[in-house]
């Protein structure tokens, strides 16, 4: 594919960008696309999901957790495979994968075979082919711009808001199933073609990160192995080029830093996975249309573009830890407001506060990682990293679920999650980057 628009680029002067922009503008799309259809979309398929199978929403919920489970489980798998193969390549099959996944679920005939076909397929590709690559490969070619650069990547997720409300109207007028089919060729249709923007790591180009190129290495275009022009857009010397931490996945099991980070992580992953999944039938619960539920979630969603691009700057400019804990107390603030919504323009509180904070936060974790333990590594510390923390996002939903279907209500839950969230934020404001020995 780039190799098709090298003659469109150079008519339109484009390729005197720095490539890693390409990079990040390409996770953005695969992002939005990957979040408005799996992270936000499954909440629209929730109800017509449970209503199909006679399920109640724990049982439904469970779904998640596994996926969670295995996300965890694969996290460090996946984190390996794109540091030893690449993103583009692991991108180009877990799309793949992600996309048959859809179809295949569109016809499913039972619980039991939409559990097989969400955790196999789905959440495989899901996880190897979009959030892993994605996230890794931006990581890899920014250092000083890393926090702006993550923010526009994953402000993607909350572009694919504008997606959930376009679901929920497709699941009204055709059913589910049909709306599923259609969900996984547009993950081809988007996910394929991007996939061949990716590249790995900068060095690989003659390039160093944020677009620094050595003198001595200088040439009017560095070519890829593929044929592909890679752009620098500025030139620094030679020892100009800031320290950063270089952490084998070994070394940061070893320091207390990474189990820490782990279980703060994890606490805000228990709002997180749980008002992903649950918002929209809380909605609905307390009188709002389905439709106007999911454009709930979709503003929510669009909102946290401003916590992703605001808290990725800030993090470029002040102590990634103090950002982070902002964030997660953002966050917590969230499922407090629910407890107590009476009207619908309580919602506009939610959708503020939570959104930010939950953008912010998405943006920040990445940043934190790659900040505390560097480059080297970064694609299976954070698997691994997210395998620790998973617990949050296991135990989120189910739980949430586990209350209303006790209680008839989510009260207890979100003011659970609301504490959980103030104690993550007030561990990480004292959550120093580790001190790397230096042999």
């Amino acid at each position: 594919m780039a190799n098709i628009l090298n003659p469109l680029l150079y008519g339109l002067n484009l390729q005197r960008v720095y490539y890693g922009w390409w990079i990040v503008f390409a996770s953005m799309i695969v992002l939005a696309v990957g979040a408005g259809i799996y992270w936000l979309g499954f909440g629209v398929f929730f109800l017509p999901l449970a209503n199909e199978f006679s399920t109640s929403r724990t049982v439904l919920s469970g779904v998640i957790a596994l996926t969670q489970l295995e996300g965890g489980l694969l996290g460090p798998v996946g984190g390996y495979l794109v540091d030893r193969f690449g993103p583009r390549r692991m991108m180009f099959i877990g799309v793949g994968i992600m996309g048959f996944g859809f179809l295949w679920m569109s016809v499913v005939e039972s619980l039991v075979m939409f559990y097989v076909v969400y955790l196999l397929l789905i959440s495989v590709g899901m996880s190897i082919g979009i959030r892993v690559p994605a996230l890794v490969a931006p990581t890899n070619w920014f250092v000083k711009k890393r926090g702006i650069a993550l923010g526009i990547a994953t402000s993607g997720v909350g572009l694919g808001g504008v997606i959930v409300p376009i679901l929920g109207w497709l699941i009204i007028i055709m059913g589910w199933r049909p709306t599923a089919a259609i969900a996984g060729i547009v993950i081809w249709a988007v996910g394929i073609p991007l996939a061949s923007v990716m590249r790995h790591r900068p060095e690989q180009y003659g390039l160093l990160p944020d677009g620094r190129i050595a003198v001595s290495s200088i040439e009017p275009q560095q070519v890829s192995a593929g044929g592909d022009a890679i752009h620098a857009e500025e030139v620094t010397p030679p020892g100009e080029s800031d320290v950063e931490a270089t952490y084998s996945i070994a070394e940061a099991l070893r320091t207390p830093v990474f189990w820490l980070l782990s279980v703060v992580f994890g606490l805000r992953q228990l709002i997180i996975g749980a008002i992903g999944l649950h918002q929209v039938p809380f909605l609905i619960g307390i009188g709002i249309n389905p439709q106007m539920a999911a454009a709930v979630l979709g503003m929510t969603a669009l909102t946290s573009i401003l916590g992703r691009l605001g808290f990725g700057w800030l993090a470029d400019r002040i102590p990634a830890r103090f950002v982070m804990a902002i964030t997660i107390g953002l966050a917590a603030m969230g499922p407090l407001i629910l407890a107590y919504v009476t009207e619908w323009w309580h919602l506009i509180f939610f959708v503020l506060i939570y959104g930010v904070g939950w953008g912010g936060g998405a943006t920040t974790m990445s940043i934190v990682r790659a900040d505390y333990f560097g480059r080297r590594a970064f694609g299976t510390i954070s698997g691994m990293m997210d395998f620790v923390q998973m617990f949050g996002l296991v135990l989120g939903p189910i739980f949430a679920g586990f209350v209303y279907d006790m209680t008839e209500s989510y009260y207890i839950a979100f003011i659970v999650f609301a504490v959980s969230g103030t104690l993550g934020a007030a561990i990480m404001v004292f959550l120093r980057p580790p001190k790397q020995s230096i042999a």
